[in-house]
């Protein structure tokens, strides 16, 4: 596994400036992470991370689940997924997701390895560092297998050639890191120290772990975990990424301001198999008709509303979506057969036409047990809305797969990087993936 260094994580302690080993204002790496200072500028730092890396999973889980599409300009590799072609393993759509994830899993390996050892930093204080490292080096690999099979779980300068566990032993550790940092935040509460210092304004860090378990842990068919877990989180709450003009969304910069290789754009698909009158359409996309509209590689492409060239720069990304959870308890009690009581979850999320929250709303009519009569068509209706709901939220790859739908590629095959350096590597994990 090839390893990266945590001062890269660091953007707010070293402003730039290099690491001058002679300058006694400028300390060193191992002094740096001594220091509660410094300490908590790791976690700042990895929450800036992950949240300008979350761009990755997302557009690669929107291009394989027909969410978005590639404009003609965009790289090969890029058209290639979105017309379901061969996916290659020495491209960005194979190695970005696996390079940028396992940053933050090892920035996060930092905190975990040092702040028990810092001196001054109040207990309420370290509590909410583990915690935080602990969600996000989950939320990391939750990503990573989202989009690759199997993983390895453990890594470092001491792990080159690092194992690759089962999906299952990959989900495991998963749900056992984020039900670590809950339990970290129930004995210890985090300080207001942490809370000033450190945690990231907007984010809420014990709703987001709470959401994550009930999210991973019905990807992982843990069906009373995630209901128990769904049914914690406060749906009042709306816990983000926040951008700014210095550090902009990395999706708006993704679209936007790198440049046409990297352009992609919402396929109309998914405004035109919409319900009549979903108010979540106009949310997220507007309508581009030609010639202003864009040729995608299966369908004609639409304009973000969201992240348009004026619009977007700065907004801010959620880390789940309140009515996720709503779906969530719904699938699950859908599953156990408690059609009634999914479908009034359901239909929660159907007919909600305003929130004081930044989030999308659908404003439809209630369905009736004889729109969804069964089992089968109650879980195709809660995945409807699912695609709807969280559209571009790094999800609906998953969904596919958990739902039994076809998709173009199961996952994407291990980078070749990865294949080439880790002895480890399954090799069936790297050919290339639709073939």
């Amino acid at each position: 596994m090839a390893v990266r260094g945590w001062l890269l994580a660091l953007p707010l302690l070293l402003a730039a400036c290099d690491m001058d080993l002679t300058d006694p204002n400028n300390p060193n790496e191992s002094q740096a992470i001594a220091t509660a200072a410094g300490i908590k500028q790791v976690a700042v730092g990895l929450q800036a991370e992950y949240g300008n890396a979350l761009v990755n999973p997302i557009y690669i889980t929107g291009l394989v689940a027909d969410e978005i599409g590639a404009i003609a300009q965009a790289f090969e590799s890029y058209r290639n997924v979105d017309a379901g072609l061969p996916a290659e393993n020495n491209v960005g759509t194979s190695s970005e997701t696996w390079a940028t994830m396992y940053d933050v899993v090892q920035d996060a390996n930092v905190l975990l390895d040092n702040v028990p050892n810092i001196p001054n930093l109040q207990p309420g204080t370290t509590s909410g560092i583990i915690a935080l490292a602990k969600l996000f080096k989950a939320m990391a690999f939750g990503n990573l297998l989202q989009a690759f099979e199997r993983i390895p779980l453990v890594v470092g300068v001491e792990h080159q050639d690092a194992a690759f566990g089962t999906r299952e032993e990959g989900l495991t550790a998963v749900l056992a890191l984020l039900n670590e940092a809950r339990q970290q935040l129930a004995t210890t509460p985090a300080s207001a120290e942490f809370t000033s210092q450190v945690l990231a304004p907007g984010f809420d860090l014990a709703n987001t772990i709470d959401a994550m378990i009930a999210r991973y842990a019905l990807i992982a068919g843990d069906l009373t975990q995630a209901l128990a877990a769904a049914q914690r989180v406060n749906l009042n709450v709306l816990s983000e990424f926040r951008f700014s003009a210095n550090d902009v969304n990395p999706l708006w910069n993704m679209w936007n301001n790198s440049g046409n290789a990297y352009r992609m754009r919402p396929e109309d698909s998914f405004r035109l198999q919409a319900q009549p009158g979903d108010m979540r359409v106009g949310y997220w996309v507007t309508e581009a008709a030609p010639p202003s509209g864009q040729t995608g590689s299966i369908v004609p492409l639409d304009e973000f509303t969201k992240w348009t060239l004026t619009v977007g720069r700065e907004a801010s990304f959620p880390a789940y979506f309140p009515d996720e959870l709503r779906l969530i308890q719904a699938e699950v009690l859908a599953r156990q057969n408690n059609l009634g009581q999914a479908l009034v979850l359901l239909n929660q999320v159907r007919t909600q036409c305003t929130s004081t929250l930044a989030e999308p709303v659908a404003c439809l009519p209630a369905l009736t047990t004889a729109d969804v009569p069964t089992q089968a068509a109650l879980l195709d209706a809660i995945l409807r809305e699912r695609q709807y709901e969280l559209y571009l939220q790094g999800v609906a790859w998953s969904d596919l797969r958990r739902f039994g739908k076809t998709v173009k590629y199961q996952y994407m095959p291990v980078p070749e990087g990865e294949c080439t350096r880790n002895s480890s590597t399954p090799q069936e994990l790297c050919r290339t993936a639709g073939i």
